[in-house]
């Protein structure tokens, strides 16, 4: 069997915008545009990218929450748009999600067994021994006490509400869990909490995790690969150390020089992040509903400008437009590692050491 378990092909989901009396599209939100992942078993893969990247819609889409405008979703090799209506429901069942809201997550109606045990209820699975051995061994597993299965999510803090959500996902014995930005409600001691206990599962286990977070540091902590994604795309992507330690990518530079350093020291011997107050990016991302042509980062990228082919010397001449703006990088190996790969024309030259988290 492959090491993939998960693997996006070219995944695209747009959103129609209608407008008028009768609600005709006129136009579309790329929220997901071309995005193209593998996640090997029982490996973590970070997905990272500021509000707006189009994270939590990819998130969507793969525990089927979202239907895909085209492209593949494949599950053990399987692609999941021509499974039968059987597949799917065992789908669901391999790809389970955690959600970064752990108050809103939680039917507050509904008891603490009541939340574990529905995923039992609603794939009419009848655990050896029963529900509700089954769901005390869940709470037990995610270090919470397995007499409180009577209490209500209010009566729980924010933290055990999200081992609450997490013992769920488990519940059914998912080979992948997509959590969609599961620590950036709690409180950062309660975070590392959080963090420690994934990873356990994760050994324990054999789970396989796509990890969601705009927090670099975090996804340092806990992921083996590192996918950075812009307005729908993804521009680098590659194994923790070479995205950290080498960014080849102007974006992911700039995110890296926004990761908070304790030591001024060690920030001074950053490399380019060591400029005064990192790199800081002008500007908002453009709109999905009209992203610009070329890199979809030109806009915002402090080398565009600077190009021998955007300045002219002739008075009053217009700036030439860059090859950044008129022609689409390809996501190509760069540096000594092959799947170390970024979208970027001139990625070679941008071999920047990251910042240590």
């Amino acid at each position: 069997m492959s090491d993939a378990v998960l693997q996006v092909r070219e995944l695209v989901k747009h959103y129609p915008v209608r407008r008028g009396l009768l609600r005709r599209s006129v136009a579309a939100v790329k929220a997901v545009d071309g995005v193209s992942l593998t996640l090997e078993r029982g490996r973590t893969l970070g997905l990272v990218g500021e509000s707006g990247s189009g994270k939590s819609t990819l998130a969507r889409v793969l525990v089927g929450i979202e239907t895909p405008t085209s492209g593949q979703v494949l599950v053990d090799g399987e692609d999941v748009s021509t499974l039968s209506r059987a597949g799917r429901k065992q789908l669901r069942r391999d790809v389970q999600m955690v959600f970064q809201d752990p108050y809103t997550s939680l039917n507050p109606r509904m008891s603490v067994g009541e939340i574990v045990g529905e995923p039992f209820a609603i794939h009419g699975i009848d655990p050896a021994g029963g529900r509700r051995a089954a769901v005390g061994e869940l709470l037990e597993l995610v270090g919470l006490d397995p007499d409180h299965t009577s209490r209500y999510p209010h009566q729980f803090s924010g933290g055990q509400r999200q081992r609450i959500g997490i013992a769920r996902a488990l519940a059914l014995r998912p080979k992948v869990l997509v959590c969609d930005e599961p620590v950036s409600a709690l409180d950062v001691s309660v975070q590392g909490q959080v963090i420690n206990l994934l990873e356990d599962l994760q050994e324990e286990l054999g789970l396989s995790y796509l990890f969601v977070a705009h927090d670099l540091g975090v996804v340092r902590h806990i992921a083996h690969d590192v996918a950075v994604m812009y307005l729908g795309r993804i521009v680098e992507q590659g194994p923790e150390q070479p995205v950290y330690d080498t960014a080849r990518h102007p974006y992911t530079q700039a995110l890296l020089s926004a990761v908070p350093v304790p030591d001024p020291a060690v920030r001074a011997t950053a490399g380019a992040a060591a400029q005064p107050g990192g790199l800081v990016l002008e500007g908002d991302p453009p709109s999905p509903v009209d992203p610009p042509s070329g890199c979809p980062f030109h806009t915002r990228c402090w080398l565009a400008p600077t190009l021998p082919e955007a300045r002219s010397d002739a008075p009053g001449s217009r700036p030439v437009p860059t090859v950044c703006a008129t022609e689409t990088p390809a996501l190509v190996p760069h540096g000594d590692a092959a799947t170390h790969v970024a979208a970027c024309h001139f990625a070679r030259e941008l071999a920047a050491p990251g910042v240590e988290s």
